[in-house]
């Protein structure tokens, strides 16, 4: 019994990353320069930055998505008058991006991580997600 005992002790200390404690290095090269620049990174977790400036547009398109508010008239997390499937102040539909918002460690229902998941898919993908608004938004000064 004390062989095996030494033995996987052994084992345990020669492989350090097969324990649960392990955690997978932190890549800062495969990291989007965008979310780099605009976020905090801490934790296996991404936060918006509190002095991020957005690019024109987003102000725009937060406008006309939801009069740039996060919550509703009685503090709830705003969700969308024609889809309820869409959350806050830049109407991030959950069908669509909760799945990758959560993988990437956004919380589209709190106010920083609608922001920062966002700019993650403006970086991304461009106006492309807020199309069907883009007759407000392309329109305002």
């Amino acid at each position: 019994m004390p062989i095996i005992y030494l033995v996987l002790v052994g084992l345990a200390l020669s492989f350090p990353q097969i324990g649960h404690e392990a955690t997978a290095p932190y890549d800062s090269e495969s990291q989007s320069t965008f979310i780099y620049e605009n976020a905090v990174i801490s934790n296996n977790s991404v936060h918006a930055k509190t002095n991020i400036v957005l690019p024109e547009v987003m102000k725009r398109i937060a406008k006309c998505e939801s009069n740039d508010r996060h919550f509703d008239e009685n503090g709830k997390v705003l969700i969308g008058k024609f889809d309820t499937s869409d959350i806050g102040r830049y109407q991030i539909n959950r069908r669509y991006w909760e799945a990758e918002s959560k993988k990437l460690g956004y919380d589209i229902f709190s106010e920083s991580g609608n922001e920062a998941f966002a700019l993650y898919l403006y970086d991304k993908y461009g106006s492309d997600p807020w199309s069907k608004s883009e007759p407000c938004w392309l329109n305002l000064n």
